[in-house]
């Protein structure tokens, strides 16, 4: 299990990576973040399973962090902390979804309990419950579609067999991985073909994942029935 805390008070965030590392089931990763906007960083690499948050960050808050990890696909489960003991917060913060609301300082008991019961609730290889895992393997090739990607890179990022991310992409997008992904990268170059006109067709190229300017050429008329060159003049 993937585990991502952020708290922006650098003596409390490091307790917390010591408490919950001791309570976290075995064999969990753990990551951690100083606010909000490194943690978002992180998610996007990262795709933590779950997300242990303070609610109370300058510049952009807890809520807002979720909200926003939500709406990119880039986590679904959180647990809060807080040192406001406060039942506006208990119940604004169900609507994000969060596991649990916890007062700091937390109980090692109880974030054991927390993080139990989330790992348990993870979709496993056999499940047909796969839209979690889904989301998230899609929100990261969208976002990284320009970097070196392949079911082997997903799939040891995911924790998962790469046969099963082959399914789960035909059963959700209807295509392959790779036809998802160059289809992708294609669309990209067509936008900075049109927007770009000074840049050279080649650098387009590697700016959507291919280093070979003939290879991106290739594929790119496979896409879209003309060659870079022809497409940025009809455009």
């Amino acid at each position: 299990m993937r585990i991502l805390i952020v708290d922006d008070e650098p003596i409390i965030l490091g307790g917390l990576v010591k408490v919950i590392g001791a309570a976290a089931p075995v064999g969990s990763e753990i990551r951690e973040a100083g606010d909000a906007f490194e943690a978002l960083g992180i998610m996007k690499e990262y795709m933590p399973d779950v997300t242990v948050t303070d609610l109370h960050m300058p510049e952009k808050n807890g809520f807002e962090m979720m909200e926003e990890a939500k709406e990119n696909g880039l986590c679904e489960r959180f647990i809060i902390l807080t040192g406001y003991d406060d039942f506006e917060y208990a119940r604004r913060a169900l609507r994000y979804g969060v596991v649990d609301y916890l007062l700091k300082p937390v109980d090692k008991e109880e974030v054991s309990r927390l993080l139990s019961q989330v790992n348990r609730d993870l979709p496993s290889m056999d499940s047909t419950d796969c839209p979690p895992h889904a989301k998230r393997i899609l929100a990261y090739t969208r976002m990284n579609y320009m970097n070196d990607l392949s079911l082997d890179h997903l799939a040891d990022l995911m924790k998962l067999h790469p046969n099963y991310i082959s399914n789960l992409f035909k059963k959700v997008t209807g295509d392959t991985f790779v036809n998802y992904l160059n289809a992708t990268r294609i669309k990209e170059a067509q936008k900075l073909l049109s927007a770009h006109r000074d840049l050279p067709v080649g650098e387009i190229g590697r700016r959507v994942g291919y280093e070979n300017k003939h290879y991106f050429n290739k594929v790119f008329k496979k896409y879209t029935g003309s060659t870079p060159g022809a497409y940025r003049e009809e455009h």
